[in-house]
């Protein structure tokens, strides 16, 4: 059997700590992390030492270090593009890039055109596109070859901090959200909003797309702060609702169903930060219910689909302008979603 690929890791905070690393711990034979970069040299050095990697405080480092065959980019969404791009330059083999993609179309654009040229594979971590039980779900539900007539994505989740603290000793946890001023003018609010769909409803927008392939038309949207939203969307019969809040006091709820008239599938995932099994899919008819899962979740489904194509050369499950296409969506959803909203007095 051939050696590990080799990781590093740009930006070493929970995502990185309580998901990723505790996930590639599990599959030494496919991955070993060699550097972690973080601003931070303290927690990048703390991270570092976990995994027997180096800790460097320069995305250079990284990028152009030939040992490392994968870059895995978990650094704030204003850096995602430019590091992908750096990363395709240097002749890395793949890339593993947190959501968003690019912060816009233009950056997408860009990125697309150095990886076109270069060959480098760019997975987009959406990890519940990637989750067994969910796909499994998928696959039954498509098998029949019926329509979707209603979409539902529905989140609903305590502070991250919960969970990060059950996952892992988080090195320098991160500070709470400043709060919001008191006084909160209209421009605030929808930008507000926007980025609150960018960060939240992302998650699912894959999965919404392929049973809601067009955006259509917004109906309705609504801010629920500090961090939440209701949308309604219309495309033809179909209609999609998105809802979610946090933090707040509530057991955890990550949930997405599509149905009609005849059917339904509902799949319940589980909190981001905790290493567990695939979400919980449920198919439902008038013949009755069936269900599926899987022992792996969507973040270990991804690192051995990505392992796969690099080394097997194995089709990407998402191509790279799919992946874009899904930037779009989320992009139009958000900058429509902010132009509707009502405006909170």
């Amino acid at each position: 059997m051939s050696a590990p690929l080799t990781i590093g890791f740009l930006g070493a905070g929970p995502v990185t700590q309580a998901i990723h690393l505790p996930t590639l711990a599990r599959m030494p034979e496919l991955w070993r992390v060699g550097k972690v970069m973080d601003v931070n040299a303290e927690v990048a050095d703390i991270v570092a030492a976990r995994c027997d990697a180096i800790g460097v405080t320069d995305a250079a480092s990284v990028i152009e270090d030939p040992a490392i065959d994968v870059v895995a980019i978990c650094s704030p969404h204003a850096f995602h593009a430019e590091q992908l791009v750096a990363a395709a330059r240097a002749g890395k083999r793949a890339a593993l890039v947190e959501k968003p993609l690019a912060v816009s179309r233009e950056q997408a654009e860009e990125v697309g055109r150095v990886v076109a040229e270069t060959d480098m594979t760019v997975l987009v971590g959406t990890m519940h596109w990637y989750d067994p039980g969910f796909r499994a779900g998928l696959a039954a539900w498509e098998a029949e070859g019926q329509r979707a007539t209603r979409i539902r994505s529905a989140i609903f989740v305590p502070p991250n901090a919960q969970f990060v603290s059950a996952a892992t000793e988080e090195a320098f946890p991160s500070p709470p959200p400043p709060a919001p001023p008191a006084e909160q003018p209209p421009e605030f609010q929808r930008e507000r909003l926007r980025q609150t769909i960018l960060g939240l409803a992302i998650h699912h927008v894959p999965l919404i797309r392929r049973l809601y392939p067009q955006l259509g038309e917004v109906v309705e949207a609504r801010r629920h702060p500090p961090f939440g939203y209701s949308v309604l969307m219309r495309n033809g019969d179909q209609i999609a609702e998105l809802l979610a809040v946090m933090p707040g006091q509530w057991p955890p709820s990550w949930s997405f169903e599509a149905s009609n008239a005849e059917r339904r599938l509902h799949v319940d995932f589980g909190p981001s930060y905790i290493s567990a099994g695939s979400g919980r899919a449920t198919l439902s008819d008038a013949r009755g219910s069936y269900g599926f899962s899987h022992a792996d979740n969507g973040y270990a489904a991804q690192w051995r689909h990505l392992h796969d194509v690099v080394t097997r050369g194995v089709p990407l499950d998402t191509p790279f302008d799919v992946a874009v296409e899904d930037l779009a969506f989320a992009l139009d959803l958000a900058d429509a979603a902010a132009e509707v909203m009502e405006i909170v007095s």
